[in-house]
């Protein structure tokens, strides 16, 4: 068993300085830009939430995602899911949620709370030009509701929510 692990150890740490090597080759030949965390930093919401998902819009704003419990709540409104920030002097400042207020976005959002029970947030995508919302529907991974926007220097215009077979 010793003769074994030994060989096994020589082996791992082997492969360990040769991927080290590999990795310096490739630093050299593509480069390669070192990353840090600079801060941490809270974001609080209106309301207690399981967080799932951020994405930056254009330079400094970002959109954070996430799902709330209600209970006996009736209508969902954006501000019950999604919370707009702006990164301003290392410090997350809450902004409104124009930038996703399209009346469209808006009543399509209520039709998607109101018709589906079990509605969850899951997740941000970007995919070429596109920048899709995708909420779970159903008990399936595959039972989703997405919608579909178009992002131009920061700005959003709100596409579709038939964009499903897209994501």
């Amino acid at each position: 068993y010793e003769i074994i692990r030994k060989r096994l150890q020589d082996h791992a740490a082997d492969l360990r300085a040769r991927l080290g090597k590999l990795n310096d080759l490739r630093k050299d030949v593509f480069g390669s830009i070192e990353t840090s965390l600079l801060r941490a930093d809270r974001i609080t919401t209106e309301h207690n939430c399981v967080p799932r998902d951020m994405a930056p819009l254009g330079e400094n704003q970002f959109l954070f995602g996430y799902n709330v419990q209600f209970g006996l709540k009736t209508s969902i409104k954006l501000s019950d899911v999604f919370a707009c920030y702006e990164y301003k002097g290392e410090n997350f400042q809450q902004v409104g949620l124009e930038i996703i207020g399209d009346e469209q976005f808006v009543d399509d959002f209520q039709s998607l709370y109101k018709y589906y029970k079990n509605t969850r947030f899951v997740k941000f995508s970007y995919i070429g030009p596109y920048f899709f919302m995708v909420f779970r529907v159903g008990q399936d991974v595959t039972d989703v509701k997405t919608f579909k926007w178009s992002l131009d220097s920061g700005t959003l215009k709100y596409l579709d929510s038939r964009s499903d077979h897209e994501f």
